[in-house]
């Protein structure tokens, strides 16, 4: 069957998975989620590939999770374990995204938001547009990315704070200047780049690329990176009971998803009623 919220190439040895939801800002919704692990997985199965492109297609990478597919229940599921089940099933999700044999590059343009954070985390590059903007809106009301994005092993502890206490975005150029990734390029050199960096990588046997990633996976699980990412699931779960997140509820019954997300950042002046 066709997919319907991603695009799939084959380009030499390179897998190249575009993520086709432009009038969404490509949020990740359900299918969008299914479907691209089913492409990443399919990948890793193909002997013919040995890495893997992910971007967006239209304005944006993926400005976060789609909230308007969580009906006006506002991205809160109905009880407390019920919402602990989805966010650990969510981040086994995307550990074993992580956790997938062959290299994934990243290429980032335009808006990298809260959930497409998560996506691009469990990448092992990323190669961004100078002016790409990274952050986590969510952090003012919904709750915190299950995983961190991997982010307090990737830039630290002080700057993860930074980004989930303020909710703002930084550009790509500043995610260079402090590890979040791994190159930042003028936008207009982006595919370009990725193109160049894709194909050495795939100069190199499917075999060491397998053995490079396992043995620098494994010295983060040795570090307590999987359990740490399920303590966020949990954590997030708890959040969602409180009396924050209930307000979050009422707001998007009362008044629909775009205006609560208007309500929320209108003191911050910025994004304009993002994704989570």
């Amino acid at each position: 069957m066709p997919y319907q919220t991603i695009i799939y190439e084959k380009l030499g040895r390179i897998g190249r998975i575009t993520l086709n939801r432009p009038e969404k800002l490509n949020a990740i919704s359900e299918g969008l989620r299914r479907e691209y692990e089913e492409a990443v997985f399919g990948a890793e199965d193909d002997d013919e590939v040995r890495v893997v492109v992910v971007r967006g297609a239209g304005r944006a990478f993926c400005a976060g999770y789609d909230l308007s597919g969580q009906g006006q229940q506002g991205y809160l599921a109905p009880t407390a374990f019920d919402d602990w089940r989805r966010n650990r099933r969510g981040t086994d999700r995307w550990l074993r995204i992580w956790g997938v044999a062959k290299p994934l590059i990243a290429q980032v343009h335009g808006y990298c938001l809260a959930g497409g954070n998560e996506l691009a985390g469990t990448c092992d590059l990323i190669i961004a547009a100078e002016d790409a903007q990274f952050g986590h809106p969510a952090g003012r009301m919904l709750g915190i990315p299950d995983t961190l994005s991997l982010w307090p092993m990737v830039i630290g502890m002080r700057k993860t704070k930074e980004l989930l206490f303020t909710g703002k975005s930084i550009s790509g150029k500043e995610a260079e200047r402090i590890g979040m990734v791994n190159l930042a390029v003028p936008a207009e050199q982006l595919e370009a780049t990725v193109r160049e960096w894709a194909e050495a990588i795939a100069q190199v046997p499917l075999e060491a690329l397998v053995e490079h990633k396992f043995i620098v996976n494994r010295w983060f699980e040795v570090m307590g990176l999987r359990t740490a990412a399920s303590e966020g699931a949990e954590y997030d779960a708890i959040y969602h009971q409180t009396e924050p997140a209930q307000e979050w509820r009422r707001l998007v019954k009362e008044h629909g998803l775009k205006r609560a997300l208007e309500i929320r950042d209108a003191p911050f002046k910025d994004y304009r009623g993002k994704n989570k």
